[in-house]
Order: C-alpha cells, then structure tokens, then sequence
C-alpha cells in the first residue's frame, strides 16, 4: 500500500461514504434503531472522491456507542420496552476502488463495499419482566455503486454525489433486544463537500444524506426516512498531526408507519451531537503512510430515540 499519486489527506475520505452506513444505533423508528449515528460521516475529505484512476483504499472503522432511552421503544408486532439501555461496537472493513474510466472534467467515478463485524447488548423492562440479551456476528453489509466526485483544477473544492445501498443481512429476531441487522433495506443519496485552505492547514467538510427505507416484513413497522448532515472543521498543526471539531444532526423526516407509530403521533426521531477530532498521520518507508483518526461525538439534545456517546477510531490506507 503506498499513496505516491495521491495526497495523504484522499485515503481516510475515500471511505467517508459506506464506512458506517450500516452500524445500528439508536433514533426513532422501530425498536429505536437506525443506521446512522450522529457525527459518523463527520471529518476531513468527507467530499473527496479520490481521482485517481485504478487506485484502491482500505479502512478498518472501529464505533463503539452507549445510549439509554427512558421512554417507551416499540420492539415488534406488539411489545414496548421501557428504560432500554444498549451497548454497540462494530469493526467496519471498508474498500474503495476507482476504475480506469478517465471521466472528462475533473470527474472521478468509484465504488465502495462495507462489512461490519459487531456486537450488541441491551437491556430494558419488557412486558411486567427485565430483560438482558446480546448478540454477535456480521452486520447489514453496505455497498455504494453509484460514487462520483469533482474537484476543481486548484484541487482546494470537492464535491460529491453517491447512492449507498444497504442489506438485511445481518442477525435479527423479532421481539429481541439486541440485533446486529434491521431487517429491512435502506437506499441513502448523499452529498459532500471540502474546501481546503492550505495556507491556514484547514479542512472545511460537509456531507448530506437521506436513509429511505423499506417496511419490515417481519413486523409490518415502516421507519421513516431520516435526513442527516455532518459538519466538520480540522487544523493541521503539524505534518502529521491534525485537530478540529466535529457536529452531527439527526432529523426524520417522515413519519414512522405501524401499530406503536400510529399512537404516537408518527414517532418522529431528532439528534445533535458534538465533539473533538484528532488525526495522525503515520509514515512507515518513503512510501507509505496510514491515517489514525479518533472522533467522540456527544449526544446534547434527542427526541423520541437513545441518548449518548458515540467513539469513532478510524485507520485507513491505501493498496
């Protein structure tokens, strides 16, 4: 793995697509889970597509989350489960590869595949007993077809557009507490944007998208889609090592479709979370190099799904 045609900064953003697109967490919908955590696409080159063609990355995210929910949290056909607590942490191996296309116009075309390897615990009242249950094994893997990028000639604005598709393939049961899969297939467009002022060693980054799901068949519950946009600022202070801040927000945009959704005005799920970013920058030979990123994003405001912490350790590199 080397990067002597790319800048170093391109390995980490070209997984910032499909890395986490398929970590369950928790927001409104059923049994408060969903794919997104809040600040998960936040960080430096989330617009990036890299431009160059027949380069592959690679990515091992590491996400661990804690969240608790005091509320009701309806868990299928029938059941609701009251003061749920979970634990997540998932190892996403993420790739990204660029074909020889040579696209006209400074435009990049990719692709990207993620697998997730994870764990999840939970614990909440169910019915008139308590309840603890955890569960091992692959996730719901994520595969983004349709990647493209542009960039313009001072190579300082990236812009992107890609659709994420997600499959139930990962382990779920009716009525459990704790799953690694949703059980249902998830399409999100998405947008990004970096602007980069070299100059001042800054990295300025946006990414948009839309989780538009379909119905579980299983419990016959539809999540509504939710829109989610990640902000980010880093400085590098030196060569190697970077420092900023990262922002997440959460905001469903249709209403959930089901027997608890229906008594509870829709079950429309919020978030905002905020936290630090630090970024290093690993040599090994004159040619090689692999990036650590580690991000903390807290939870400061919810609505209708759990609260908390989420820790981002991000390494990255290039074949």
């Amino acid at each position: 793995m080397t990067v002597s045609k790319s800048p170093g900064w391109l390995i980490a953003a070209a997984l910032s697509v499909v890395a986490f697109a398929e970590v369950r967490e928790a927001n409104a919908t059923e049994a408060v889970a969903g794919r997104y955590i809040p600040g998960a696409f936040a960080g430096p080159g989330a617009g990036i597509v890299p431009p160059t063609p027949g380069a592959a990355y690679w990515a091992m995210s590491n996400v661990y989350y804690h969240g608790e929910a005091s509320g009701q949290v309806p868990f299928g056909k029938s059941s609701v489960a009251v003061g749920l607590t979970g634990d997540t942490y998932a190892a996403i191996l993420a790739g990204v590869y660029v074909p020889e296309l040579h696209l006209p116009g400074n435009w990049t075309y990719a692709v990207q595949l993620a697998v997730p390897l994870g764990r999840t615990a939970a614990s909440a009242e169910l019915g008139l007993l308590g309840s603890d249950q955890h569960v091992t094994g692959i996730g719901d893997i994520a595969f983004a077809p349709l990647v493209f990028g542009w960039h313009n000639d001072a190579m300082n604005t990236w812009l992107s557009a890609s659709l994420t598709i997600t499959a139930p393939s990962g382990e779920w049961k009716e009525g459990d507490l704790a799953f690694i899969g949703m059980n249902y297939w998830t399409f999100t467009p998405a947008i990004g944007f970096t602007y980069l002022l070299p100059q001042h060693g800054l990295d300025l980054s946006a990414k948009f998208g839309v989780d538009i799901n379909t119905r579980n068949p299983d419990t016959d519950y539809y999540s509504g889609a939710m829109a989610h946009l990640d902000l980010s600022v880093t400085k590098a202070l030196t060569e190697n090592l970077s420092v900023g801040a990262i922002a997440g927000f959460l905001e469903q945009i249709e209403d959930d479709r089901g027997a608890f959704a229906d008594t509870h005005d829709g079950f429309r799920g919020s978030s905002i979370a905020i936290g630090p970013l630090v970024k290093y920058k690993a040599k090994f030979g004159a040619k090689t190099e692999v990036d650590f990123t580690l991000r903390w994003a807290h939870e400061v405001e919810v609505e209708n799904r759990m609260k908390g912490d989420a820790v981002f350790l991000d390494i990255s590199g290039k074949f």
